[in-house]
């Protein structure tokens, strides 16, 4: 047992590491006890106990050995689980501050598994108690991994969702007023969008824009209105190419995204590698880096694999964080590499935040804490399985997460379905109970 601290419900394994012994007695503290040299116990009450090991070797000497253990409750008991129907799958795409009221809004992908409803994306927004609101948005007819929202000055919200199929690479776009009429609605297959920074009055959103051929990094000026009137294109090279994420420094601007070749056949996605791209004020490339050394370089991929969010912070040391499709990369300022981490089998769905001089990620079941350098300092099993976005709020880390889980629906059987759940922690990635 390497642990102090663990979950009802978990099982633990004890390994002694007595020498020449010949009997071997635990006292769990709960009530149970062992006589095997490495029992596994389950602990089924929350508490704090104290473990304690007598041996005997040949000669009758007897020996003890102490470990206080923490059961903590499951971390499920501080979620807060929105009701979604039998038979549906819910996944979260974007989550955020609405500025106008500054309550708490996600959107969510959600699927009919049982039943006819097909797919569609709903807008949720949050009370102060986590009750919610909801409100229809549109069908979703292809694949989505990653969407967002802009909630114009005029009331109007221009939403944006990743559209997808193994070869195919472009964005839904609809646009509603603000008691949920339809304005506008564009179906792209040239383009991709993956967000938007202020620019004044105005609006830059960053992605990708099909010209002379090839996938290039376009960076789209709006107005107020969410109309496009100026189109920044850039190609890195011969590759295909795209911005998944952009902040402003104080100098111009810095961009997170990826160059790759696509192809009309599988694999549609091969040539993956993560670069920075450095803009001036004006919007002008003044340098680029491509991060040839990228875990995901030499593994096949499809045009699915690029529509989950990404994610690039600056701390406050001037490193800069990036990850996507599960590898982040710490650099200096410039782009100089310092660590670079690959968590194999994760959900493309995740999410990054900075808090200054660290940094918290999500993964498959785990939230994990950095130092600016990368090092990983602490992490929590969460045991969610998508984040999009971490919001910080009253001095907490609030998410949305999804999680599998199965239903059983009348007349189908059991069925593996995705379902929601809100959860916050402390800046330490200590639970926060949402129920109190």
């Amino acid at each position: 047992m390497d642990r102090n601290s663990v979950s009802v419900g978990e099982y633990i394994q004890i390994t002694s590491c007595s020498e020449g012994a010949s009997s071997y007695f635990y006292d769990f503290g709960n009530g149970g006890t062992s006589v095997k040299e490495h029992p596994e116990v389950l602990l089924m009450e929350a508490g704090e106990f104290t473990i304690v090991l007598t041996v005997k070797d040949a000669e009758d000497n007897t020996d003890t050995f102490s470990r206080s253990l923490t059961v903590t409750e499951p971390i499920e008991v501080n979620y807060i689980f929105p009701e979604i129907p039998l038979g549906f799958s819910g996944m979260p795409l974007e989550t955020g501050l609405n500025p106008l009221n500054n309550n708490i809004y996600y959107i969510e992908s959600r699927e009919d598994k049982a039943g006819p409803e097909g797919n569609k994306f709903y807008y949720h927004e949050l009370d102060e108690n986590y009750s919610a609101t909801t409100n229809y948005i549109a069908d979703r007819p292809f694949q989505s991994g990653s969407a967002f929202v802009n909630l114009l000055p005029s009331g109007n919200r221009n939403f944006h969702f990743s559209r997808t199929l193994p070869d195919f690479y472009g964005t839904q776009e609809v646009t509603l007023t603000d008691t949920w009429g339809f304005v506008s609605g564009i179906n792209a297959a040239t383009k991709h969008s993956y967000g938007y920074l202020p620019d004044g009055s105005n609006f830059l959103y960053f992605g990708t824009q099909k010209e002379d051929g090839i996938q290039k990094t376009a960076i789209e000026r709006r107005n107020a209105s969410g109309d496009a009137f100026e189109t920044y294109f850039n190609a890195l090279g011969d590759a295909d190419s795209m911005i998944g994420d952009l902040i402003s420094i104080g100098s111009g601007y810095i961009a997170y995204g990826i160059v790759f070749s696509k192809n009309a056949v599988a694999p549609y996605v091969t040539d993956y590698k993560p670069a920075l791209i450095f803009f001036n004020a004006g919007l002008n490339i003044t340098s680029h880096k491509i991060f040839e050394d990228s875990a995901l370089t030499n593994l096949p991929m499809d045009i699915n694999d690029l529509n989950g969010p990404y994610h690039l912070e600056q701390l406050s040391n001037g490193n800069l964080v990036f990850y996507g499709n599960g590898e982040v990369t710490v650099t200096d300022s410039t782009g100089n590499k310092i660590t670079s981490t690959i968590f194999s089998g994760t959900d493309h769905v995740q999410a990054l935040i900075s808090l200054g001089d660290s940094f918290v990620l999500s993964t498959n079941d785990y939230l994990k804490k950095f130092d600016q350098n990368g090092n990983q300092t602490k992490e929590l099993k969460y045991n969610g399985h998508c984040i999009p976005e971490f919001i910080t709020i009253n001095n907490k880390l609030f998410f949305v997460a999804g999680y599998n889980t199965l239903d059983t629906v009348d007349g189908v059987g059991d069925m593996s379905v995705s379902k929601l759940f809100y959860g916050a922690t402390d800046m330490d990635l200590n639970p926060i109970n949402l129920n109190l």
